[in-house]
């Protein structure tokens, strides 16, 4: 059963597009078991690894459907993974019902579901928002040297999407449709972006990606490209939906809740 999150009336939807097992020296970099063990081992499997999901989030705005990020589509290669559309129709939502695309950032979890097999936009009814910051380093000579090909998804998209000019992208802080708001939350990749809806929920994308980020936000993990801005992000998002009184999930965290200061650092208090 899919999850639902309330946004203070607006009716949002996670949906996952699939699940994946990782080793905790991927999703905390540096992992030394004498330091992060006796909080990992309980969260391992019987190989030792940490099951996550990918997610991507549908918003029942007012002002249209939107949605964040699209889940990996058809770079999911060997993954059970690529499940997004599937998930739309249990909805009864078609691609094009959707009427904006918040792309937080550039990973393959997370653009590879904007194009169909014949490189071409799955979503052609809707405006794309991404940062320029973000679109400007998948652009880059650094991206393209990025090992496995990892920048190829992205720079797929954006030439995708520019060319069927669907892309906006912003500077700074903006409002997607009413109730619907992309903020910048730099340091899993230059340009990411999180979202707040109806200043009740936070979408963390990847700047959060475990429970035990709370606890020890300096915990940063290997896929993040600049780990001491993340860790910032990561704690001034903390502060927000503390402050606010925020419900926090995010595209691979595995529990979604209220964010309470606990001992120096944050606790999520599960819904």
């Amino acid at each position: 059963m899919q999850e639902a999150l309330d946004a203070a009336g607006i009716r949002c939807h996670v949906l996952v597009d699939g699940w994946r097992a990782v080793s905790p020296r991927f999703v905390f970099r540096g992992y030394d078991d004498a330091v992060h063990g006796p909080f990992v081992r309980d969260h391992l499997d019987d190989d030792g690894k940490l099951l996550g999901r990918f997610a991507a989030l549908l918003i029942e705005a007012p002002g249209g459907l939107t949605l964040v990020d699209a889940g990996l589509g058809t770079f999911a290669g060997d993954l059970d993974a690529g499940h997004l559309q599937q998930e739309l129709e249990v909805l009864g939502i078609r691609p094009w019902d959707v009427r904006s695309v918040v792309i937080t950032h550039g990973h393959a979890d997370h653009v590879g579901g904007l194009l169909d097999p014949r490189h071409q936009p799955v979503f052609g009814e809707a405006r794309h928002l991404m940062h320029r910051i973000e679109a400007d380093f998948w652009a880059s000579d650094v991206a393209a040297g990025l090992p496995d090909d990892a920048g190829r998804p992205a720079l797929l998209a954006l030439h995708a999407l520019l060319d069927a000019d669907l892309l906006d992208l912003i500077r700074d802080d903006a409002d997607v449709v009413p109730g619907v708001r992309a903020i910048a939350a730099p340091g899993h990749t230059p340009g990411h972006l999180a979202v707040v809806i109806n200043d009740a929920v936070l979408w963390a994308g990847d700047a959060i990606i475990s429970p035990l980020n709370a606890s020890h936000p300096q915990w940063v993990s290997a896929s993040d490209m600049d780990g001491p801005a993340n860790e910032a992000t990561r704690r001034a998002l903390f502060e927000r939906a503390a402050d606010d009184d925020l419900l926090l999930a995010g595209a691979h965290l595995s529990v979604a809740g209220r964010v309470e200061r606990a001992n120096g650092a944050y606790a999520i208090r599960e819904l």
